[in-house]
């Protein structure tokens, strides 16, 4: 996005302050909703799991093990990957633009692409996904508004979001589904 693109956007958000700030406090607060779900989906699959042991279903179990097992290690690879690919390229940030002033300001500079929080919250709602089809759905939703939202806030190129999305449905996929 342009600097004169993003300023007409933030004049007109200057015009809604309901919506600027829904924005800017969404924009803090949602990412947190993947990070905090996670542990819960996670206590409940040890949960079923533990059931599968008590009621004497122990081959089961011992199968449902490693599906547990990816489910920690597939969001925990994406985010590794992932984070070394963006220091790799190192893109620069919108606001590092000339004439750039993000509704959020934010000191970092660089590693733009892939945008971190957009990969963990797609991989997150792809493992969702896979135990809860219900939840991961609503996961999924929640992935894209944080995606919207980060481009808004100034924090990240739509580039770097769907980059980030792309790459955490697609690590999701793949380790949840095709290994």
């Amino acid at each position: 996005m342009t600097p004169e693109r993003y300023k007409r956007l933030t004049d007109w958000l200057e015009g809604h302050p309901a919506l600027r700030e829904g924005i800017i406090l969404l924009n803090r607060w949602l990412p947190l909703v993947p990070f905090v779900c996670y542990p819960v989906l996670l206590v409940l699959l040890n949960l079923r799991w533990f059931t599968m042991l008590t009621i004497g279903r122990g081959g089961g179990a011992l199968d449902f093990m490693q599906v547990i097992a990816r489910a920690i290690l597939v969001p925990g690879l994406a985010f590794g990957l992932g984070t070394i690919l963006r220091a790799r390229l190192n893109f620069p940030r919108p606001y590092e633009q000339p004439g750039f002033v993000p509704l959020v300001s934010k000191e970092t500079h660089g590693n733009s692409c892939p945008s971190r929080h957009a990969l963990s919250a797609a991989v997150l709602g792809m493992v969702w996904l896979y135990f809860y089809p219900a939840v991961g759905v609503v996961m999924l939703a929640i992935a894209a508004l944080i995606c919207l939202l980060r481009v808004l806030s100034g924090a990240h190129f739509v580039r770097d979001v769907l980059a980030g999305a792309a790459f955490g449905l697609t690590f999701g996929f793949v380790g949840m589904w095709l290994l």
